[in-house]
């Protein structure tokens, strides 16, 4: 069955529910009871007690209105169809040459023309509550099918998220890997000579340690951060990285600028904050090949504290921008990929967020916002 079958058959229903079962002979009865009673006091009434008469007149509405309400059109009409027969007979038998002749000839056909506007009115309310409900279950199907669809979203975008990592990882392991395998194939001929195992154990040696780097810094990213957030002075903060980053930004000639009050204080953990702040200043000036510069300011607004790390290099590729924060994504051959992750991952867990809000040929900003005190 379509949709749009399904409107008239509940429609269908609906009317068929007021017209039939065990509720349904209870309201006939009731009805009958009614007008059977009305239909007495009219014909034991004194045909000159016009007052009673007329309010006799007026109460049968009352039966005739609950049938509008309780039964479809046709059998409704039939109700009021039979007392106006039956009135018919009184008014012009009993009651007839009376002055309120044509009053309750008016009230008679009211019963019919009140009965079916009742009962009209009472199918088409229940044919578009009906509706309504038809409705009503389509469209928390369609809800609770979303919310399916917006899970198994979720749910994918988590497993490509994990294989990503996972490949990302297996490639930082296997380039580490490589190069113990070789070393350790060279030192263990026994014909080797003594300067060429000299020279591969130092080798071997670097690879191991870059292999614990990688595995050290998955572990970071992966570690759920457990900040410590007090009021933080940035300028202090700022010079210690500054004092960190001296002897490369020494060698590479660039221009160290710190352009932070020293009342200027962030709601933040503060170790965590000197490791964001690290890693955006020490990107700035691994980008940069000679004469740059690095310049951090700070500024407020009405709730957080925006902190800017700019520099002059070359800014970050079109093709990166996208994917600038996920996991083992980097421009630099040298680069693990994971900083800018873990960077995220530490704002994030402050009430903050990081951002690049500018890069092209005359450099980059990273911005990071945290709440104020």
């Amino acid at each position: 069955m379509t949709m749009t079958d399904a409107a008239p058959e509940s429609a269908a229903q609906a009317a068929r529910a007021r017209s039939g079962g065990g509720g349904a002979r209870h309201h006939h009865i009731t009805v009958a009871v009614l007008l059977a009673v009305l239909t007495a006091f009219h014909f034991a009434t004194s045909v000159h007690a016009v007052a009673i008469h007329d309010l006799l007149f007026k109460a049968t509405f009352l039966p005739l209105i609950l049938a509008g309400l309780w039964f479809r059109p046709r059998i409704a009409l039939l109700w009021s169809a039979l007392i106006s027969v039956v009135y018919l007979w009184h008014v012009f038998g009993d009651l007839s040459g009376h002055a309120h002749d044509v009053l309750w000839l008016g009230d008679i056909v009211l019963y019919n023309v009140v009965t079916f506007v009742t009962a009209v009115l009472t199918e088409r309310r229940s044919s578009a509550l009906a509706e309504s409900r038809r409705h009503a279950r389509r469209f928390e199907e369609q809800a609770r099918a979303l919310l399916r669809a917006e899970e198994t979203l979720r749910r994918t975008e988590r497993l490509r998220a994990m294989g990503e990592l996972a490949a990302g990882m297996a490639h930082e392991i296997r380039n580490p890997l490589g190069g113990i395998r070789g070393a350790a194939e060279v030192l263990r001929r026994h014909d080797a000579p003594q300067n060429v195992a000299d020279e591969f154990w130092p080798l071997l040696e670097s690879e191991i340690k870059r292999l614990d780097e990688v595995v050290g810094n998955f572990l970071q990213f992966a570690r759920p951060p457990r900040p410590e957030v007090s009021a933080v002075g940035v300028r202090d903060l700022v010079a210690a990285v500054f004092l960190l980053l001296r002897p490369e930004t020494t060698r590479r000639s660039i221009e160290c600028v710190n352009d932070i009050g020293a009342d200027v204080l962030v709601r933040a953990d503060e170790a965590l904050l000197r490791q964001v702040l690290l890693n955006l200043c020490l990107n700035a000036v691994q980008v940069q090949t000679s004469g740059g510069h690095l310049r951090v300011t700070a500024h407020r607004d009405r709730k957080e504290l925006r902190i800017d790390v700019e520099d002059g290099g070359p800014g970050v590729p079109s093709h990166l921008r996208e994917t600038l924060f996920d996991a083992y994504v980097t421009g630099r051959a040298e680069g693990t990929g994971l900083g800018l992750a873990i960077a995220v991952r530490l704002v994030g867990s402050m009430n903050g967020s990081l951002e690049l809000v500018r890069t092209g040929d005359r450099g980059s900003t990273f911005r990071v916002s945290l709440p104020k005190v």
